[in-house]
């Protein structure tokens, strides 16, 4: 029976909070696919000339000589995969770490209630959709012509078409069951169903591979890394990311993709923020969009000015019967705690709590 009063004095606020990642993602990583075989894409440099084009440039028009790495699918090869693994966990049902107990149960009875509501399913829904379109795969996503998703799950195997469905257009089960290639409709309903049963209680491992049709010699885009001290090292104006294995008796550096960059890719479910201008956008506390260095919720619709809020938000959840019931605050902010990170607070009624 669903409640209709909030406890007295109900706090989301502390000085220490800290969840743990419920969507735990590998490393990814590039092969090229020649036939039955294998073969890992490579990191390589290369010397280019080209020429300083920035603005307020020391030599503008002239020669400016860099070194930079680069892969590209392997001569004989016909397709390019892209193969990560996730294990999704129910981090999210309490705190990692709280500088109060009962503001720590305080978040546990919420997790409780929007599961009990099947709030997580609408959580796992959105997930699986961005599985599905391959959002993972970024700007490798937009210079091929045919590929798919292959997700494989406690002994069963799906596959999706990608190009069926949106990055925009939020697809439900109906429409990501049209893009299935492999598998059925029942195999797609345990797939996400297991997915919001890892974020309320079992472990959940799948396997995601996506394999796209590409010409020998196109290049491919890896995650690319930000270290000075590399960079300065070996004169790199660009470095991938690239994981050492063993291939053809050497040591070579196969591209990939951070873990950091693919959940970015899964938590591309913020639909909730408000803005018509966006679509989806990753969950993150201020609504931060890094391609355009916007930030949709600053104005009262934060991760921590919903939070303060915290009577109406226990209210709310506790009269919601259904997932359908719950508003997108909730929804937000408990994909917040799926996401993870430090949500400590230094304000006065914070500092109090801790």
């Amino acid at each position: 029976m669903a409640k209709t009063k909030a406890s007295t004095a109900a706090s989301f606020e502390t000085g220490m909070l800290a969840y743990a990642r419920s969507l735990q993602i590998s490393e990814g990583v590039f092969f090229g696919i020649n036939g039955e075989r294998r073969i890992p894409v490579e990191v390589l440099e290369k010397g280019v000339r080209g020429q300083s084009s920035e603005d307020r440039a020391k030599n503008p028009g002239l020669s400016n000589p860099q070194t930079v790495e680069f892969a590209v699918l392997p001569q004989g090869c016909t397709a390019v995969a892209l193969d990560f693994s996730v294990r999704v966990l129910p981090k999210a049902m309490k705190p990692h770490a709280c500088g109060n107990p009962i503001v720590g149960k305080t978040y546990e009875d919420l997790a409780a209630e929007y599961a009990r509501a099947g709030g997580f399913g609408v959580l796992a829904e959105l997930y699986a959709w961005n599985i599905a379109n391959a959002r993972f795969a970024w700007r490798n996503r937009f210079q091929i012509d045919a590929s798919k998703v292959m997700v494989r799950f406690s002994g069963e195997a799906i596959a999706f078409d990608p190009s069926v469905l949106s990055l925009e257009d939020v697809a439900d089960r109906d429409e990501m069951a049209a893009a299935l290639v492999d598998g059925d409709r029942a195999a797609l309903d345990r797939f996400i169903d297991g997915i919001a049963q890892g974020l309320v209680a079992t472990p959940f491992v799948f396997d995601v591979s996506w394999v796209a049709e590409m010409d020998a010699g196109q290049e491919i885009f890896p995650s690319q890394e930000y270290i000075r001290e590399e960079k300065a090292a070996k004169d790199l104006s660009r470095v991938y990311a690239k994981l050492p294995v063993f291939f053809g008796s050497r040591e070579i550096g196969q591209a990939s993709m951070h873990s950091q960059k693919i959940g970015a890719a899964l938590r591309h479910i913020d639909i909730w923020h408000g803005d018509e201008d966006y679509g989806p956008i990753a969950v993150n506390p201020y609504g931060g969009v890094q391609e355009t260095a916007a930030v949709l919720r600053n104005a009262k619709n934060s991760f921590y000015d919903i939070r303060k809020k915290a009577e109406e938000v226990i209210t709310d959840m506790a009269n919601a019967e259904t997932a359908a019931d719950i508003p997108g605050r909730i929804h937000f902010m408990m994909a917040n705690l799926v996401r993870g990170g430090v949500y400590g607070s230094s304000s006065k009624s914070a500092e109090a709590n801790s």
